[in-house]
């Protein structure tokens, strides 16, 4: 009887183990969207100020931060102003327990005024702080 109830006990450990664990991942994949859809919001009103608090603190080590506005001002020039955005997919790329460094890859579908296209954001997660390490367009 005694090793009956470990057996139980074991098995109700190991599987809310595994339903944390995807519920962490569920999460982090939440606050990814979370992010993108508030750079999307800022950018579709032309907020470009308050779009540095969603870009990480290595984004500017490849590409400066005047450049980077002023390719964002001429891809609405070319495709017209932001209608939605879509989630696509987006999988976490790469983990480092010892710093606690989460990577994530998204992608969207964004359709423009005049077009549509896919960015992709490689997203990274330091500690609690998500932010945006890259953007494809």
């Amino acid at each position: 009887m005694r090793n009956l109830i470990v057996i139980i006990c074991s098995i109700f450990l190991f599987v809310s183990c595994k339903e944390t664990k995807n519920s962490r991942a569920l999460g982090d994949e939440n606050a990814g969207k979370t992010l993108i859809g508030w750079y999307y919001y800022n950018l579709g009103e032309e907020k470009y100020d308050d779009l540095k608090q969603y870009l990480d603190e290595d984004f500017f080590k490849t590409t400066s931060e005047t450049e980077f506005f002023n390719k964002l001002k001429q891809r609405e020039g070319e495709l017209g102003h932001i209608v939605k955005a879509v989630f696509r997919e987006g999988d976490m790329t790469e983990e480092n327990k010892k710093e606690k460094i989460k990577e994530f890859d998204f992608q969207y579908d964004v359709q423009y005024e005049k077009s549509t296209a896919v960015e992709k954001f490689h997203l990274i997660k330091r500690g609690d702080d998500f932010k945006i390490a890259k953007i494809e367009f």
